[in-house]
């Protein structure tokens, strides 16, 4: 700033106003514009923050980015931060335990306005109650906000669509990450909904897609198992907890000689947008994802405005069933 303020001939409290939007004469507001385009001058944003103890960023921790509902959140969380006037930090975990606690000490050094999480550990045990923070999908402690959807009424919505369809047989095929609540939440609901209407159910699980061959074996057992099912009962409607899994289900089915939708109904759960305004092509309970980031944007703006209740809020958001072609109506 000082290079600045001597290559313009003003003061550095000019050169200051005009760099925080505060009134300078016409013409020295473009002796200042040309020194900074000349000497290539970028303001250390860090920096101010740390001298006015007030920081813009936001550190938004995830696991990946490759998959269209985490890739849509993240783009959306962007959005509705950047409207709010903060800077969004990308931290991608890959579910490493590790590497999220290395974002969270660096949100703590850096003195970020907040934290944005979605993580399966119990990470949020390791961020001090005094930093603003918003969960998605998962928040074991109490301390902070959490925003999910409502993952108990898309599983009973999944039921009720196949019961809609006629459907005798159906299965439900989990993860075997079993200690992430939503994920129990989901086969919770389609689970009681299958026994309220009747319908009889078999319940499958298969390990994360992160492990390839442990997940393309499974994949390729459950596959047999279900034509087995069709083969004696007839057409099968299959809940996969994510949409991910549903497509490797039914390209596994099509590889055995099972018909989908003819044979075999298939609804996923995310219902994620592989480009704007056009989905993965499968039947799917969608998630509200603007919605998601919406309150979850709003929850932070809150907190760091020191706005909120001393009561910590949760919030579920709505689903939906988007029907694709792995489904006959």
């Amino acid at each position: 700033m000082k290079d600045v303020a001597k290559d313009a001939h003003v003061s550095v409290a000019t050169v200051s106003n005009y760099l925080n939007g505060k009134k300078v004469r016409p013409e020295v507001e473009e002796q200042v514009k040309r020194s900074i385009e000349k000497l290539h001058y970028v303001r250390n944003d860090a920096a101010r923050a740390l001298k006015i103890s007030e920081s813009k960023y936001v550190v938004f921790v995830l696991p990946t980015v490759w998959s269209p509902f985490f890739a849509e959140l993240t783009f959306w969380i962007q959005r509705y931060l950047n409207e709010k006037g903060y800077k969004m930090i990308l931290s991608i975990s890959e579910n490493k335990y590790e590497q999220e606690k290395s974002y969270v000490k660096m949100a703590e050094e850096q003195r970020v306005a907040g934290i944005i999480s979605i993580s399966y550990s119990d990470l949020n045990s390791h961020v001090p109650s005094n930093i603003p923070l918003v969960s998605i999908e998962k928040d074991d402690t109490g301390m902070f906000p959490l925003v999910t959807s409502d993952n108990y009424g898309g599983g009973r919505m999944a039921a009720d669509e196949f019961k809609r369809r006629n459907l005798r047989h159906v299965v439900y095929i989990g993860t075997s990450h079993e200690g992430f609540s939503p994920m129990i939440a989901r086969q919770s609901g389609f689970v009681d909904q299958c026994n309220n209407l009747g319908m009889k159910y078999e319940v499958f699980s298969v390990p994360s897609a992160r492990t390839p061959e442990k997940f393309n074996s499974a994949v390729e057992e459950i596959s047999s198992e279900i034509a087995g099912i069709f083969k004696k009962s007839g057409p099968v409607g299959v809940f996969a907890y994510c949409d991910e899994t549903a497509l490797h289900l039914r390209n596994q089915l099509e590889k055995d000689g099972v018909r989908v939708p003819e044979d075999i109904q298939i609804i996923g759960f995310d219902g994620g947008m592989i480009y704007v305004n056009t989905a993965l092509g499968i039947s799917s309970i969608r998630q509200n994802v603007r919605e998601i980031a919406l309150k979850t944007t709003e929850l932070l703006d809150s907190q760091i405005k020191g706005k909120t209740s001393e009561d910590v809020r949760r919030f579920m958001v709505p689903v939906s069933f988007k029907e694709g072609n792995t489904t006959v109506n």
